[in-house]
């Protein structure tokens, strides 16, 4: 079975929600946005290359590391941040994808492992295809903001424009494969993410 993909939206729980399913029966846990702060840290020459041919050398610390802070502030004043992004996407992506399965070669997945993979923008860059099954974590919007304020110390307003600029959790739920609905404790979570391993399970060779 190929590796199945877990998102969701901010403060929805996929991290409790990973740590469950790697407790039920998944055998690795990779999280792309790990990656991705390793990438900015340690770049791939193209990696590096791209993003000095476009955003030019300041963005580029003298120990060969990419400047998020100096990074962002290009983007967010182009004339076009759509394009901007999608340049700086299509230059990330790719290096994120060849990093994890290097990472997984090298820890020797198997074909019959049960593999997790945490790509939180999974469904907005359109990565689905590329997982057997995916899982989205739900939570209701209220709670999603109690948590928000509480674990970034956000005012109400701040907390419900973060969540405003996102796909929602009803969206990607709707669009996963599988559902764990985090609405209670956290053994109620648990208990779904134990039943969802033993259905996988079942289905392997």
């Amino acid at each position: 079975m190929n590796p199945l993909a877990l998102t969701g939206g901010i403060a929805c729980g996929k991290t409790t929600a990973g740590r469950f399913l790697l407790e039920a029966g998944f055998s690795h846990l990779y999280d792309t946005d790990a990656i991705c702060h390793d990438l900015y840290e340690h770049p791939t020459p193209d990696l590096l290359a791209g993003i000095r041919k476009n955003w030019g050398g300041d963005v580029v610390s003298p120990d060969s590391r990419i400047d998020r802070a100096a990074l962002s502030k290009r983007l967010f004043s182009a004339s076009d941040r759509t394009e901007a992004f999608a340049t700086l996407n299509a230059l990330v992506h790719p290096a994120v994808e060849r990093r994890l399965q290097e990472v997984m070669a090298h820890d020797g997945v198997g074909e019959n492992e049960l593999v997790l993979v945490e790509v939180p923008l999974l469904f907005e860059i359109g990565w689905e295809s590329k997982y057997s099954h995916t899982i989205a974590v739900w939570m209701p919007r209220e709670k999603q903001i109690e948590r928000l304020m509480a674990r970034n110390g956000l005012t109400r307003e701040d907390a419900e424009s973060r969540l405003d600029v996102q796909m929602s959790a009803d969206a990607k739920l709707a669009r996963a494969d599988f559902g764990l609905i985090n609405n209670g404790g956290l053994e109620h979570l648990r208990k779904q993410c134990f039943e969802l391993v033993a259905k996988l399970k079942s289905n392997l060779p």
